[in-house]
């Protein structure tokens, strides 16, 4: 099995936490759909004739494109690939896009499950984000999907934001469980280089939120999840049973994926690519023939230490019979050796010959992460 990754490079307002790729000018989206179908049909041969569960428009803002643009998309999958029938087909939409006519046309495409940008609920927080829609809008937004038939949504949330108390969050969260969603993907804010919070940030206009505060935040969040019956089965993700997104696990679980677009990533298994970050380069070389991406070979080293950075962010963890099997027995004892000490901390736990992080260990998941990489002397 295997997914497919659209990036739509477009959005209406810009984010002011937002690293991705995309602009803000819509001028170019007919002649970038028009790329999107043509990179499909030259990597039609990518993914090896696998089937494909999980197709995923993310972005940017997808919901800029009409629901039968974003279908005239996956009839084009169709035409190089066979998409299972229970395939998981995801839309990444503002709450302000969900209108009563989009929805509707939505409803009749192929799209089973939305991903709901939210972030948070409080106008306020909304502002200082420069997100375009309120904390009103956000809510009712879900509410019109689930009145249009849609039992599979996810909602995102930002915690550790500038003036987030640990008493806003806990209404934000309240709010989530209250919609009666499926999926939440939760995430601390970065300041990532070139954003507006980033320069805000040096310029001392914003301040960072206490560590311990964010650490609260989290902690709520994990606790209030499964006191709603959520399963915790990403570092940053969690579902209802059964409905843990395929897209995100395809990353997780070392399937095949091809992304399409500008920015986009590729894996398969041996190699990694991506596509140039920009729209004009990019659709310029889509249609004069010409090279719009890089790649990196893998060596075996950095599958392996693929493998743990993926297997280990998730409820199922590190599978020491695949590390056996794979990369062999140095690696394997490796694992073993390694794990002592924080199975002595209780950061992990070592179940039906899987290595999981504890409660505890997620706090501290990128040093044990870090710990168990095999560096090539």
């Amino acid at each position: 099995m295997s997914g497919i990754y659209f990036h739509i490079p477009f959005c209406k307002q810009l984010c002011h936490y937002c690293a991705f790729h995309k602009s803000i000018s819509l001028q170019a989206k007919e002649r970038m759909l028009n790329c999107l179908k043509k990179e499909l049909k030259n990597r039609k041969t990518y993914l090896k004739g696998k089937n494909i569960d999980s197709i995923y428009f993310g972005g940017g803002t997808p919901s800029v494109y009409s629901p039968e643009e974003i279908q005239s998309l996956i009839d084009e999958v169709a035409l190089y690939f066979t998409i299972n029938e229970d395939a998981e087909i995801s839309l990444e939409a503002n709450p302000d896009d969900l209108t009563h006519d989009y929805l509707k046309g939505l409803k009749e495409s192929s799209v089973n499950r939305l991903s709901v940008g939210i972030q948070s609920f409080h106008d306020e927080d909304l502002i200082l984000m420069n997100r375009r829609h309120s904390g009103q809008q956000a809510y009712d937004a879900i509410k019109r999907a689930q009145e249009y038939g849609f039992d599979n949504i996810s909602v995102d949330q930002i915690y550790g934001v500038p003036g987030l108390s640990i008493e806003k969050w806990e209404e934000n969260l309240k709010k989530v469980f209250e919609l009666n969603i499926q999926h939440i993907s939760s995430y601390h804010l970065m300041y990532d280089p070139n954003t507006v919070f980033t320069h805000k940030l040096k310029k001392g206009i914003i301040k960072e939120v206490d560590e311990d505060v964010s650490l609260a935040q989290y902690e709520l969040l994990i606790s209030e999840a499964k006191k709603y019956g959520f399963t915790h089965y990403e570092i940053s993700n969690f579902s209802k049973a059964g409905l843990e997104s395929k897209h995100n696990s395809s990353y997780w679980k070392q399937k095949m994926y091809l992304g399409l677009g500008p920015s986009a990533h590729s894996y398969n298994i041996n190699r990694r690519e991506w596509n140039i970050s920009d729209n004009l380069k990019y659709m310029n070389a889509i249609e004069k023939g010409g090279e719009y991406s890089e790649y990196e070979e893998l060596s075996f080293n950095d599958r392996f230490n693929d493998y743990v950075l993926t297997s280990l962010r998730t409820m199922w963890g590190l599978n020491l019979n695949i590390v056996k099997d794979e990369f062999g027995e140095s690696y394997y004892k490796s694992c073993l050796e390694k794990s002592n000490k924080f199975i002595q901390s209780s950061d992990i736990k070592i179940e039906n010959n899987h290595i999981i992080l504890t409660d505890k260990g997620v706090f501290i998941s990128n040093d044990v992460m870090s710990d168990f990489f095999f560096i090539e002397e």
